[in-house]
């Protein structure tokens, strides 16, 4: 991530992903780091529990309220009070990937709830349907790029107010439905994951990025928000550092529960997004703005910074 990216400074995430991964006939893991059990090929359907691989059309406009200044549905603890995401949707620049950079991560950040009680320390949270599309420049079609059924989700628990941020193990393990299963949020710390192989493009060829992941809650008494959002990288295995990777931005707050949420990010202007949607929600039309009459979350915000309305 880079200065302007969603959640933790740059540096600390290159210094975490450098332990993370490392390829030896491919992606693997430091043994001990990160629970991986098995990899689904196929996602299962709602009767299992799990949400379906392709967004209920139902809930299709809700990506727009996401992605819209002062929508948040509640905010995170813990985090820089001066930070552009801390209020929500942030969105550097035009969120185009610079011109000589190949490749993009998908990626997700839980914390605790501002204002609220300790999470059960008991609690977990489920993770399921991550993908990561990019919009092709010349054509506006969406490409697949990521794809949680065959990639991995990985992270950490990173305090975002150290500077010299230091991870935390955060266990993950993927379930016999293709979800993967993740610790909460310890006190003062956040949950940071991201699909662990990523997505490629041609140079120059790409001018935006979708993301959306399902998310859940295991345990009601849980207070906790999430958000998504992706970071543009140089090349799929290029090192982490700061000239290689660049934040394309996030989305608003959702707060969690036992239910099934659905968070959506996408890059660019809103105007671009609806005329041109990926496919996962290509079959109803989209607000050109949001429909909620809700424009903030009830209660104080953590924040400094005043965003105004779009």
């Amino acid at each position: 991530m880079s200065g302007t990216s969603h959640l933790i400074p740059s540096a600390a995430i290159a210094r975490m992903i450098h332990v993370l991964e490392r390829t030896v006939s491919g992606w693997l893991l430091p043994l001990g780091l990160i629970g991986i059990l098995a990899i689904s090929p196929k996602i299962a359907d709602a009767a299992s529990g799990r949400p379906d691989a392709v967004t209920p059309v139902g809930h299709a406009s809700s990506v727009i309220e996401q992605n819209s200044i002062g929508y948040s549905q509640a905010y995170p603890a813990g985090v820089p009070k001066t930070s552009s995401w801390c209020n929500g949707a942030s969105k550097p620049e035009n969120g185009e990937p610079p011109a000589d950079f190949t490749a993009v991560t998908g990626m997700a950040s839980i914390f605790p709830k501002f204002g609220a009680s300790p999470s059960n320390k008991d609690g977990k949270l489920l993770v399921a349907n991550g993908k990561t599309y990019v919009r092709l420049r010349s054509t506006k079609e969406w490409i697949l790029v990521q794809d949680q059924a065959e990639n991995e989700i990985v992270g950490a628990h990173f305090d975002a107010m150290i500077p010299k941020n230091v991870a935390v193990e955060m266990k993950a393990e993927i379930q016999t439905d293709g979800s993967t299963l993740v610790d909460g949020p310890p006190p003062g710390r956040n949950d940071l994951m991201w699909l662990v192989r990523r997505g490629s493009f041609a140079a120059g060829t790409v001018d935006s990025v979708y993301v959306q992941m399902d998310i859940k809650t295991t345990n009601p008494e849980m207070k906790v928000v999430a958000n998504v959002g992706a970071d543009w990288w140089r090349s799929a295995d290029s090192p982490p550092s700061g000239a290689n990777n660049r934040g394309a931005g996030n989305s608003n707050w959702v707060e969690l529960s036992p239910d099934w949420s659905t968070l959506y990010f996408f890059s660019g202007s809103t105007a671009q997004f609806v005329a041109d949607p990926p496919p996962p929600l290509a079959e109803s039309p989209l607000p050109v703005t949001a429909t909620s009459t809700r424009r903030t979350a009830a209660g104080p915000s953590p924040c400094l910074r005043t965003l105004a309305p779009r």
